[in-house]
C-alpha cells in the first residue's frame, strides 16, 4: 500500500515522484485507484494547506518540536518525505519518570535512523513551576518556548513548527471560554503566529490517527492524557465528545467561527486604532495620555478602554476598576506587569514601570488609593479611633508613622516586631510559621515606615504602631487581594 503522495490526475510514477519529491512511492496506475490509501490523500491535503497559507519554503531551515506523539511523528514523517530542511527538538520535562525518558529515546532513535539532527533538553519542570508560582502546564510551555527561542538565535532557524491540530484548537477555545475571555481568546490557535507555524491546524486528531494507522507509523502514547485532573484533559475526555455527539462537525464549526472572529477582530482593531488616535492627548516613550472626556464620547467606551490598555498589560478586571473610577477622585494608581496608570482630573496617564517602581511604591500624606499586582490598597485617616480584626485590614497610630510610607514585596532581611511581642522576628520566619507556600511567598507585600516593617499584609502588624489610649488620630489601611 502506498505511504506517500498520490494524485489521481498524475498517473505517471516519475511525474508524481518529481512533483511531490516523494520517496518509496508505489507506481501509480488506473488499477490502483480503488486501493490508494488515505495517507496519500492526507499528505496531498497537507500540501495544499501549506501552499494556501504560505507556511513553508523549500530553502528554509526549520526547527520542529517533536514530542514522540502521533501528531508530531506524522508531521515529522511528512517533512522528511517532502525533503524539507527540518531539525527536530525534543523536550524531556521529567514529569513521567521512565516514560518521559522512553519518549526521548524513541525520538532520538527515529531521528538517527532518518538522518535528522535532533536537539534534546531536560528540564526540572516541577521546580520551575514552584519557584515561579505557576501551573505545571504553564511552566512546561515557558520552558520549551524559551529554549526554542535560544535555538533559533543560535542556529538561525527561519521558523518553529509545532504539531497543533484542529482538535487542539477546539479544546483551546473551550478552555478560554470556561476561564473567561475576550475576542482574542475565541480566535483560538492560528496557523501562523510570528515565527511559529502549525501545518496540522486544518486536521482533526481522528484524521491524524487514521493516517498514522494507514502508514503503520510508530509513536508514543502519553499516559497523562488519560488523567482528567487537568482542565484541558477534562475538556478533551468529557466535554468535547459530548459536543461532538450533538454536532459531529463541532471541530470544524469551532474552526470556522474562530476564523470569522479573527476577521471581525481585525476589522474592529482598524477602527480602534482610529479612535485611539482621537482620544490620545500625548504619547512618547515615557508617557501615554488619554482624555477622559473624549473617551466617554465614544460608543462602548469601556470596550475601547480595554482595547487600548490591554496593549500595556492591563487585564479586564483592572480595566473595569479604572473605568468605574473615571469620574471619581484623581490620583489613583493601577499597575500591570509592565506599566502604571495614574488617574488625573481630565486624563489617564500611562507610564512604563521602571525597576524601582516594581519593587517599591511611595505613599505621601495625601494617601491615595493604589492598585499593585496583587492588592488594591485603601488608606483612610480616622479622627475617631476604631479597631479592626479583618485579615486584610489594620488600624495604626497615624502620629507614629514617618512619611512617605513604602509598600513593596518583602525582602530577605526584613524584620518585624509582631503585635503582642517584645522582640523582633524575621519576616521569613513569620511566613514559615503561617505555612505560606513558596508561590504565595512571592505575593507577600509589606508596608514600611522609616525602614520599619509596619505590616506584613494579611498576616502580622508591628507592635510599635498599635493604637493606644493616647492615640489622637488613626490610619486605617486595607490591602484587598484581587
Amino acid at each position: 500500500m502506498p505511504h506517500s503522495c498520490f494524485n489521481e490526475s498524475l498517473i505517471d510514477y516519475e511525474v508524481c515522484k518529481v512533483t511531490f519529491k516523494c520517496v518509496n512511492v508505489i507506481p501509480c496506475n488506473k488499477d490502483s485507484f480503488p486501493h490508494f490509501c488515505s495517507v496519500s490523500k492526507f499528505f496531498l491535503q497537507l500540501d495544499k494547506f501549506i501552499q494556501t497559507k504560505g507556511l513553508l519554503k523549500p530553502e528554509e531551515k526549520l526547527l520542529m518540536t517533536v514530542s514522540g506523539g502521533v501528531d508530531s511523528m506524522l508531521l515529522l514523517k511528512y517533512l522528511i518525505d517532502r525533503k524539507y530542511n527540518v531539525i527536530a527538538a525534543h523536550c524531556n520535562f521529567g514529569l513521567r519518570g521512565e516514560e518521559s525518558d522512553g519518549d526521548e529515546n524513541f525520538v532520538k532513535t527515529y531521528c538517527y535512523e532518518n538522518k535528522v539532527v535532533c536537539h534534546k533538553k531536560r528540564f526540572n519542570t516541577q521546580h520551575y513551576a514552584k519557584a515561579n508560582g505557576i501551573s505545571i502546564q504553564m511552566a512546561a510551555r515557558n520552558l520549551r518556548y524559551h529554549w526554542f527561542d535560544e535555538l533559533v538565535k543560535a542556529e538561525g532557524y527561519a521558523k518553529i513548527i509545532t504539531a497543533h491540530h484542529k482538535t487542539d484548537n477546539a479544546e483551546t477555545v473551550l478552555l478560554n471560554m470556561v476561564r473567561g475571555t475576550g475576542l482574542k481568546g475565541l480566535e483560538g490557535i492560528s496557523a501562523i503566529s510570528g515565527n511559529i507555524i502549525r501545518p496540522l491546524l486544518n486536521f482533526s486528531r481522528d484524521e491524524i490517527e487514521d493516517s498514522a494507522k494507514e502508514l503503520n507509523l510508530k509513536y508514543r502514547e502519553d499516559s497523562s492524557n488519560a488523567n482528567d485532573k487537568y482542565y484541558r484533559n477534562k475538556i478533551r475526555l468529557h466535554v468535547l465528545p459530548f459536543l461532538k455527539n450533538i454536532n459531529p462537525a463541532f471541530e470544524n464549526t469551532i474552526q470556522n467561527n474562530a476564523e470569522i472572529i479573527h476577521e471581525a477582530g481585525a476589522f474592529i482593531n482598524f477602527f480602534i486604532n482610529q479612535i485611539k488616535e482621537e482620544i490620545t492627548v500625548r504619547k512618547s516613550l515615557d508617557e501615554f495620555v488619554l482624555s477622559k472626556n473624549l473617551l466617554l464620547q465614544q460608543p462602548e467606551p469601556g470596550f475601547v478602554l480595554y482595547s487600548v490598555l490591554s496593549e500595556f498589560g492591563f487585564n479586564a478586571s483592572t480595566v473595569k476598576n479604572i473605568f468605574r473610577g473615571l469620574t471619581g477622585i484623581s490620583g489613583k494608581q493601577f499597575l500591570s506587569a509592565t506599566h502604571r496608570l495614574v488617574t488625573h482630573q481630565q486624563h489617564l496617564i500611562v507610564q512604563p514601570i521602571k525597576h524601582e517602581h516594581l519593587e517599591s511604591i511611595r505613599i505621601g500624606k495625601d494617601l491615595k488609593n493604589i492598585e499593585t499586582q496583587h492588592h488594591h490598597w485603601n488608606f483612610e485617616v480616622l479622627d475617631k479611633i476604631e479597631f479592626s480584626f479583618a485579615k486584610n485590614e489594620i488600624v495604626v497610630d497615624y502620629e507614629k508613622l514617618t512619611f512617605p510610607l513604602t509598600i513593596r514585596l518583602w525582602e530577605k532581611g526584613d524584620k518585624i516586631k509582631p503585635f503582642g511581642m517584645i522582640g523582633h522576628k524575621k519576616v521569613s520566619d513569620v511566613l514559615i510559621d503561617h505555612k505560606i507556600s513558596i508561590s504565595d511567598k512571592e505575593k507577600i507585600w509589606v508596608l514600611v515606615s522609616d525602614e520599619k516593617t509596619v505590616w506584613i499584609t494579611g498576616l502580622v502588624m508591628n507592635e510599635d504602631f498599635k493604637i493606644t489610649d493616647s492615640t489622637a488620630k488613626g490610619l486605617k489601611i486595607q490591602a484587598l487581594v484581587f
